[in-house]
């Protein structure tokens, strides 16, 4: 992406970790640095929790907003 289009930007760190937001002209980004292998690990326990909520919705189970949200949100991000 274009460094033109950054209209606002912040970088805080988080523990070991760095968070970057750059409000775009139009939309935004977020990007997390860190360390390697604490992000894959993070990464594991975050499909994990989304492969529950894909289970209990599969069985019937009425999933409260904030992880109906959440589940509607990876399945339009993680579709090809």
């Amino acid at each position: 992406m274009n460094d033109e289009k950054v209209m606002k930007e912040t970088t805080e760190k988080l523990g070991r970790s760095e968070v970057k937001v750059q409000g775009l002209q139009d939309g935004y980004r977020i990007t997390v640095k860190g360390n390697e292998e604490e992000l894959k690990q993070k990464r594991r326990v975050g499909g994990a929790f989304i492969n529950l909520l894909k289970q209990l919705e599969k069985a019937g189970y009425r999933l409260p907003f904030p992880f109906s949200w959440i589940l509607r949100f990876w399945n339009r991000y993680s579709k090809p």
